[in-house]
């Protein structure tokens, strides 16, 4: 029969291989080590960005890997997937809470002006100002595990998403000095300011606006402005055509009236520079 003394001392020898045990666990613990930290660079310190350019390249990110990435104290190992991510936060915050935006397998990263965009917006960055911002290059290669690049600032100017109507209920440009008569230029709504604009091409011809096409019955023109400056001004419902005297990229911006009953145009006005 075991003495208290003997069962004690049992019990230490017990609790004592248990905390060898565990500090054996802690001693061999595998790691998983980057070779090297990202790196990156930018076309670009500072953009303005529009809707009307929303397809457009705001910024090409180039970048280097993680080369390698390396096991110690580990007897079985894998090699685990990198996933790459253009991050973004504003400047200060110290990527507390920053927007992740999915880079590829590089070496570079293009951001359109609409991925820009909506980045900023769920930053809530305010539109229509410049602000200040950073970007860098997030690395996960493990749960939890992540290295990242060199911080690039950026200032950015971004805009309030407006839904465009369909093209049924949108202005357009038509005529030789455009896309020929048969061809539409939708032109971009603002919200805002409630025109129509379009920059773009034209050659030296004629051109009117156009809502709503042509009439299924009578395939004449429904609602469609001219007039007789074609330096900006008035417009009427079936004016004269504008001119474009010279080829060239112009930015013309429309300020539609209301469409009466019959599906007309009451007026308008019209700028181009």
């Amino acid at each position: 029969m075991q003495s208290w003394i003997t069962k004690l001392a049992l019990g230490v020898v017990t609790v004592a291989s248990l905390s060898l045990a565990a500090c054996k666990k802690d001693e061999v613990q595998a790691t998983l080590t980057p070779s090297n930290s990202p790196t990156l660079s930018s076309t670009t310190s500072a953009v303005v960005l529009t809707q009307a350019n929303a397809a457009r390249t705001a910024a090409t990110y180039t970048w280097t890997p993680v080369t390698s990435l390396n096991w110690s104290n580990a007897n079985d190992t894998y090699k685990p997937a990198i996933t790459y991510f253009i991050q973004v936060d504003t400047k200060g915050h110290n990527f507390g809470a920053p927007v992740s935006i999915p880079a590829g397998n590089g070496p570079s990263t293009v951001l359109t002006v609409a991925d820009l965009n909506t980045a900023l917006n769920t930053l809530g960055v305010a539109p229509g100002k410049a602000t200040d911002v950073e970007v860098r290059l997030n690395a996960s290669y493990a749960s939890n595990s992540t290295t990242v690049s060199n911080v690039l600032p950026l200032s950015v100017t971004t805009y309030t998403f407006c839904p465009q109507p369909a093209s049924a209920n949108a202005w357009s440009i038509i005529g030789s000095a455009a896309q020929g008569w048969s061809t539409d230029v939708v032109m971009l709504y603002d919200c805002s300011s409630k025109t129509f604009s379009y920059t773009g091409p034209f050659v030296v011809g004629e051109y009117k606006f156009r809502y709503g096409g042509e009439d299924a019955t009578t395939g004449k023109w429904k609602a469609n402005l001219g007039g007789a400056s074609s330096a900006g001004g008035n417009l009427t419902q079936d004016g004269p055509n504008l001119q474009i005297a010279t080829a060239g990229t112009y930015t013309v911006v429309l300020t539609p009236g209301s469409i009466t009953s019959d599906g007309k145009a009451s007026g308008g006005s019209y700028t181009i520079r």
